[in-house]
């Protein structure tokens, strides 16, 4: 007979999961003792749990899966900040909460890790807000409950909660007449309306005089961008992409345009797109950093808007079909659409090495931005923290071959050190760039010593400005003390944590920077403190703060 935790790790070691995030802790031993003793699944302990639930959401974008492990009560809770990350940003996480023995949670016991107030059931129900749905096993309902909650997963492409009692996770699994291996069902997919609802795109493609395409992050999330690719390549169409969407396609190719940020920044862009007489957007998010404070412009009635299980037309006319069903058809039929010349890249061109000089040895975003991208080689992946660093480089134009990450919906400080982590373990054949603020560094920092602990080699640049600068610009007085942070010692920290033969330095002027960016060794992980002046900001830091 096969015990509950071991046929839950065997769903999940099918699905392609290989490593486990998480915090050790007594409730949840069963789980951590049946990680540990596989050979197929690797355990990979982080210093806290809100890391681990960063780590598992950057793995998450690279392997489209990813697991969490932490105890209940007092582990969970550090990582639900994490957990509700990963559902905003549709990254399909699932967290393993080990909890206590049945009796103690049905007679309502005093024990550790609770509120002390008999309210043991209060941390799965907070769970409910940031998951897509939630189950606790037990060798009776493992099997159905299993395949309920995976098959929402993979459908949602959101965090899920499993709970498994310490006494229910040694239970015998009671197997299911039919299809008990099988944990995900499949996805009644509506071929048909998919079908109808392209044939009705193409048909309006084809009618209209100057188009413009939006491809969006959901056609990552939902495993759909290649195709989304293959349409923009084939039909020819001009396109642009909005903050949030970043590196979802190429932007070398001579149909994208540029970054789409409303008229918050970039005009001609904007101009472009909302002068369009058809705006095709593809699992594109209207979120408030995508539309500039939403200032776009998009007449409805000449946008359609494909998202995750619903199309809707510029006439209010909305159908029900899957955001990868639709992309797939229209690759398919991307050749029978009309070509049409678009105006070429209308967006911000970074200065060149030659003009670094100018900013009188002082590193500016944009010197910062355009040596990072003279630097970059196919196969990076670059990850940017949540802040002034992430709209600068958003605004850069990236070389082919070059994924992106940032968090923008959800926007938790801190999110990229441990995120770029759990990315270096899901790709270990890249490299993994990471660019961050020193005040975002200081909140997950320890995830440095993970980076050692596991031998990944990451290039990382700490943007040292004094405090936090997107705060600075946006408060009535930038100069309010609780924007000031603790000076540390940054090129020491690489070392301190572990990661002996890192190349450290810290960088002040932009020929420094570009030297010490030459002096990175292939497989050598680096660690640099560019330092900037308190109040350089990029031109979308600076356009929000003017809005305030």
């Amino acid at each position: 007979m096969v015990k509950v935790v071991d046929y839950l790790l065997d769903q999940l070691a099918q699905l392609g999961v290989e490593h486990v995030f998480g915090v050790p802790g007594d409730y949840a031993f069963p789980i951590n003792d049946a990680i540990t003793g596989r050979n197929d699944m690797r355990w990979i302990g982080c210093s806290n749990e809100l890391n681990a639930a960063y780590a598992a959401d950057g793995y998450a974008r690279m392997k489209g899966i990813a697991v969490l492990n932490t105890t209940y009560g007092v582990g969970e809770l550090s990582a639900m900040n994490g957990v509700g990350g990963a559902y905003a940003e549709h990254l399909p996480v699932i967290h393993l909460v080990g909890m206590p023995r049945r009796a103690i949670l049905n007679e309502k016991r005093l024990v550790h890790h609770t509120l002390g107030d008999g309210r043991l059931w209060a941390f799965y129900e907070a769970a409910d807000h940031v998951v897509c749905a939630r189950t606790i096993l037990d060798g009776q309902t493992c099997v159905q409950e299993l395949k309920r909650v995976l098959t929402t997963l993979r459908k949602e492409r959101r965090p899920i909660y499993i709970g498994i009692p310490a006494d229910a996770a040694y239970d015998d699994v009671v197997m299911a007449a039919k299809g008990a291996a099988r944990a995900v069902l499949p996805v009644d997919r509506g071929q048909k309306q998919a079908e109808i609802v392209v044939r009705r795109i193409v048909s309006e493609l084809k009618q209209s005089k100057n188009p413009c395409v939006l491809p969006g992050i959901l056609t990552a999330r939902f495993g759909c961008r290649n195709a989304a690719r293959q349409f923009l390549t084939s039909s020819g169409l001009p396109y642009a992409t909005m903050y949030m969407d970043k590196g979802v396609v190429s932007e070398q190719a001579v149909g994208f345009v540029g970054m789409y940020g409303g008229h918050l920044v970039q005009e001609e862009v904007a101009n472009f797109v909302e002068q369009a007489d058809l705006v095709l957007a593809l699992g594109a998010e209207m979120t408030d950093f995508s539309t500039g404070l939403f200032t776009q412009k998009l007449p409805p009635e000449r946008v359609i808007s494909v998202m995750e299980t619903s199309v809707q037309f510029g006439d209010g006319a909305v159908y029900e079909a899957a955001l990868d069903d639709v992309v797939a058809l229209l690759a398919e039929l991307a050749d029978t659409i009309p070509r049409r010349a678009g105006p070429g890249y209308l967006g911000m061109e970074l200065s060149p090495k030659q003009d670094d000089e100018k900013d009188e040895g002082v590193i500016r975003t944009h010197t910062l931005c355009s040596a990072v991208r003279d630097h970059l080689r196919a196969g990076d992946v670059v990850v940017c923290e949540t802040g002034t660093v992430a709209m600068g480089m958003g605004f850069v134009r990236l070389p082919d071959g070059v994924d992106y990450e940032e968090q923008s919906l959800w926007g938790a400080i801190g999110w990229a050190t441990p995120a770029a982590f759990g990315m270096a373990l899901a790709v270990p054949h890249k490299r993994i760039v990471l660019l961050t603020g020193e005040g975002s560094h200081q909140l997950t920092v320890q995830a440095l010593g993970e980076f050692a602990r596991f031998d990944c080699q990451p290039l990382i640049l700490v943007l040292n400005n004094e405090g936090y600068l997107i705060e600075r610009l946006l408060c009535d007085d930038g100069e309010r003390y609780y924007n000031d942070i603790a000076s540390w010692d940054y090129t020491a920290l690489a070392r301190g944590f572990g990661c002996e033969d890192w190349h450290c330095e810290r960088v002040s002027t932009p020929q420094a920077l570009r030297q010490a960016l030459d002096a990175v060794v292939p497989g050598q992980g680096a660690y640099l403190e560019v330092v900037a002046p308190r109040y350089d900001a990029p031109a979308m830091a600076e356009a929000l703060g003017h809005k305030q």
